[in-house]
This record gives structure tokens, C-alpha cells and sequence, in this order.
């Protein structure tokens, strides 16, 4: 006889009310997997020290997420129940109900299981007729949809936990379960008992943390995500942790407590020629000792010494990656910035993916004589632009790669001369040091790519100057490095 809706409520909640503060949630392995601090962090952190660090475009990108997941359940699903009522007990008992009636999907399902402390929303539950269970001759499996082009740790263990609930609750647990990736990507089918394992350590190890017995310290530098983030990173700068110098991520830093250089004191300490034995160089502990004065240090004899020519120009530019279907239908360079020595500035800007070229042919004549001319850039990023531009714009292609070739990597030339105090070498990181600050908070090189869009939809000009303003301040972050590190 097939189960009713109060016994499988009763195996969703076993008589206990939903505490959300003490219940885990299949999202959070994400923060589990990423660092365990955040974790700790919600429970016990001062709520002061919680910064909501989200931006527009991290908004946009759970947007995408929600409209893939509906994309899928609309194309694959059509007739999917979906479960009309957002949280709590009532999305609960419509979950129930949809399952005893034996809908061949639901969307949305709420999946409890407050005796084992978790609870969620599935993406879509699929019944599948090839086992009974005791809603009757059938059982449902778990579909996660995720708008990612590869299988990550995190998402098999959220459909995992879900595959648990639904076990649970339905008495039977299937053998599999699917993750849905991003279009074209396909379906990975996962064995449930191939995950089970370490989603009980996860949840052991979450449960230790809620309850106090765990307090895991954070696991690098701008590794805790938002809202913990700059907490995180002021625990690790009070710590003096090894994590603040730069490539030194999670995994090295844990590398490096372990054999008790967990500090930068502990890398001062080994000097120079220590350093060189344990590393086969000694940047860390210069980069150390940078961060004990405070300031740029070089390294004893050691000066910057950048190419030049007649002409230095800096250059910045902002593509497009984001496509909305009508206004931007392919990735193109919509921003060219440029700075000269003096601090005069100039930037074109394409109206449109089909306006592109022009921007490259009036910023190619504004350079001139490639041979005459040393372009910087911060990092690499710029080469590919100029090369891929020479692919787009054939007629410009000579002028293009002339132009390529007179870049130089500004970032490579002053990357440990001299040696910063910072744990990455991002011209956000550096230029600070060197007393440049940028004016806008609410403008950063993904954000900038939405109101690229909003200001060819509505032609509203003093979106774009804001972008224009922030690509500007780029350019000029550079010069102010380059200035810093020539007079010091």
C-alpha cells in the first residue's frame, strides 16, 4: 500500500520544526568546499564585520543560472509540475502532493529531512517507472541543472544530499543521479554511493563547525567569498599569514604551515639564503620584508629598467563577452583607453559590435609608427586582444600585429622590482601602493560589460561615461605605477 502524505511529512520533518539557523542547506557546500572559514564565519563572526560584496554582475550570473534551469525544465519537461510556493511548510506539502499524484516532474521540489539537520530546493525531481517505492510503482531521481561547462566537486555533492532526502523520504533511494551542465555540454550521471561518502564528512564537518568544536581558520587570501571576504583577509593580515605573498594560494599556503612557515615572519627568518634553499629563490622573502616596511622594497642593487622609445603609451581595453541576443551577438573590444606619460588620456568607444573596427583604425592612427613607440599593459591580456582584432578586421591586420609587437607587459617589468606588499600582482592590487585609488565602487571590467548593453539599449551617454571614467583610471593606475617605481 502505497505511503500517504502524512507519513512521508512525517519522514520530512519527525516532528521537529524548521531552524534554519541550525539546518544545513546543499548550497553551502559550495562555501564548504571553497573555504569552511565562511562557514564558521555565519555562526559565530561579528555581524558587523558581514560585507555583501555581490555585485551586478555576480546578480547576472545567478540570473543566468535560473533562466538555464528553466530553459532545460521548458525544453526537456514540458508538463513539469512546478511548485508554485517558494519556502517553507507549504512548499513542502506541495512537494508531497506532487508526488503521491506521481507528476513525471517537478520543478522546484522542497526536500526535507529535519531528523539528519538538512533541508532544500531540488532542481527537478524525474519519476522513473523501473522501481517501485512507497509512493507506488514508481520512485523520482534527482536532476541539478547548473549553468557550468564542467562537473565540479560541489554540485555532486548538493545532488547527492538531495538524493538522500528523496530516499528518505519516498523508501527508496536510487542508484543514480544526474547533473545537467551548461547547453551543449550535455549530462553527467553520477553513482549516488560513489559521492555518499563524502558528503557525510562534509556534513560531519559542517555540523562540528556549527556546534563549536571545529573553528577552521580561513584557507587563504581572498579565498573566503562575500559576505566574509574582508574579514576573512583581516584575520589573515592580523596573523601575518603565509597566504599574503603572491602565488601562494590555499593549497601552498596549507603546504607551507605544515612544514612551520605559516608567517612572513617565519620566511624572514630564513633570510635571503634560506629562502633560496627551500624555494630556489628568495622573491618570498623580499616580499616579506616589503610587507614589514610598509612599503616597495628592491632587492639590494636591483633597480626597474622598462624598455622605452620615443613615445610610451598605456593602454586598457574592455570587451564584451556577455551576449544578449540582439545588441551584442559576439565577443568584440567595445573600449580602447590610452594614457601618455604627461597623464592626457583618450578613449574610443564603439557603439555596437559592427563600429568595432573603427575604433581600432583611429586608435592605430593616434599611435602612428609602431617602430616609434613602447605600449604598456598590466599582464598579457591585451596581446590577445590586438591579435584576435587582426583576425576580425583583416585590412587592419599589418597594423595590428605592428602594433602587438611593440607591447610589453608592464606588469612582468616591475613584478619583483621592486617587490610589493601584495598578495597578487593585479593592477587593483599594486597601483593602491603607490597611492593611485580608483573613484568608482559600483564599476569593475565585468559590471562595466552590463552597462556597455544598457547604454546601447537605451542610449543613455552618462552610463558609458562612468565605464569611460573607470577604463581611464586604468590607464592611469598604470602611469602611477610606472612614475612610483622610477623614483623610488
Amino acid at each position: 500500500m502505497a505511503a500517504d502524505h502524512q507519513t512521508i511529512l512525517n519522514r520530512a520533518i519527525l516532528g521537529k520544526r524548521l531552524r534554519r539557523s541550525r539546518v544545513f542547506r546543499p548550497s553551502w557546500f559550495y562555501y564548504l568546499t571553497q573555504d569552511p572559514f565562511w562557514v564558521w564565519c555565519e555562526y559565530f563572526a561579528p555581524k558587523s564585520k558581514r560585507v555583501d560584496e555581490t555585485t551586478r554582475y555576480d546578480r547576472f550570473r545567478m540570473r543566468l543560472g535560473v533562466d538555464r534551469e528553466d530553459r532545460y525544465v521548458d525544453e526537456k519537461f514540458p508538463n513539469a509540475y512546478v511548485v508554485k510556493s517558494r519556502w517553507g511548510m507549504p512548499a513542502l506539502q506541495e512537494t508531497i502532493r506532487a508526488m503521491i499524484r506521481g507528476e513525471l516532474a517537478i520543478h522546484g521540489a522542497s526536500l526535507w529531512l529535519l531528523g539528519k539537520n538538512v533541508y532544500g530546493k531540488a532542481d527537478v525531481l524525474v519519476r522513473s517507472d523501473k522501481h517501485a517505492s512507497d509512493l507506488g510503482g514508481y520512485h523520482y531521481r534527482v536532476k541539478e541543472v547548473k549553468n557550468s561547462k564542467v562537473l565540479k566537486e560541489y554540485h555532486q555533492l548538493q545532488a547527492a544530499t538531495y538524493t538522500w532526502i528523496l530516499s528518505e523520504m519516498q523508501g527508496y533511494c536510487p542508484d543514480t543521479f544526474d547533473v545537467v551542465l551548461k547547453e551543449g555540454e550535455g549530462e553527467e550521471t553520477i553513482a549516488y554511493q560513489d559521492v555518499a561518502a563524502a558528503m557525510n564528512d562534509h556534513l560531519s564537518q559542517w555540523q562540528s563547525i556549527r556546534d563549536g568544536r571545529s573553528s577552521p581558520s580561513p584557507l587563504g587570501y581572498d579565498t573566503t567569498p562575500s559576505p566574509w571576504r574582508r574579514y576573512s583577509n583581516e584575520f589573515l593580515t592580523h596573523c601575518d599569514d603565509i597566504s599574503l605573498l603572491p602565488g601562494v594560494g590555499p593549497k601552498t599556503a596549507v603546504k607551507l604551515r605544515d612544514r612551520e612557515l605559516g608567517t612572513l615572519d617565519d620566511i624572514r627568518n630564513l633570510g635571503p639564503d634560506g629562502c633560496i634553499r627551500e624555494f630556489n629563490n628568495d622573491h618570498r622573502y623580499y616580499h616579506a620584508l616589503a610587507y614589514q616596511s610598509g612599503k616597495p622594497v628592491f632587492r639590494p642593487g636591483s633597480s626597474v629598467s622598462i624598455p622605452s622609445q620615443k613615445r610610451i603609451v598605456y593602454l586598457d581595453v574592455e570587451d564584451v563577452s556577455v551576449l544578449d541576443g540582439e545588441y551584442v551577438t559576439r565577443p568584440h573590444v567595445y573600449m580602447i583607453g590610452v594614457a601618455t606619460p604627461n597623464g592626457d588620456t583618450k578613449v574610443w568607444t564603439a557603439r555596437g559590435q559592427d563600429d568595432e573596427g573603427r575604433i581600432w583604425q583611429e586608435f592605430l592612427d593616434w599611435i602612428g609608427e609602431p617602430n616609434e613607440v613602447v605600449i604598456y599593459c598590466w599582464s598579457n591580456y591585451e596581446f590577445g586582444k590586438l591579435l584576435q582584432a587582426a583576425t576580425d578586421h583583416t585590412a587592419l591586420a599589418p597594423r595590428l600585429i605592428a602594433a602587438e609587437a611593440a607591447l610589453v607587459d608592464q606588469k612582468e617589468q616591475v613584478k619583483h622590482r621592486p617587490y610589493f606588499p601584495v598578495s597578487s600582482y593585479s593592477i587593483k592590487s599594486v597601483a593602491p601602493v603607490c597611492g593611485f585609488y580608483w573613484s568608482q565602487d559600483d564599476v569593475d571590467g565585468q559590471t562595466a560589460q552590463l552597462m556597455y548593453t544598457d547604454w546601447l539599449r537605451t542610449g543613455d551617454d552618462t552610463i558609458i561615461r562612468k565605464v569611460e571614467q573607470y577604463n581611464r583610471e586604468d590607464v592611469l593606475a598604470m602611469l602611477a605605477v610606472d612614475r612610483y617605481v622610477n623614483e623610488a
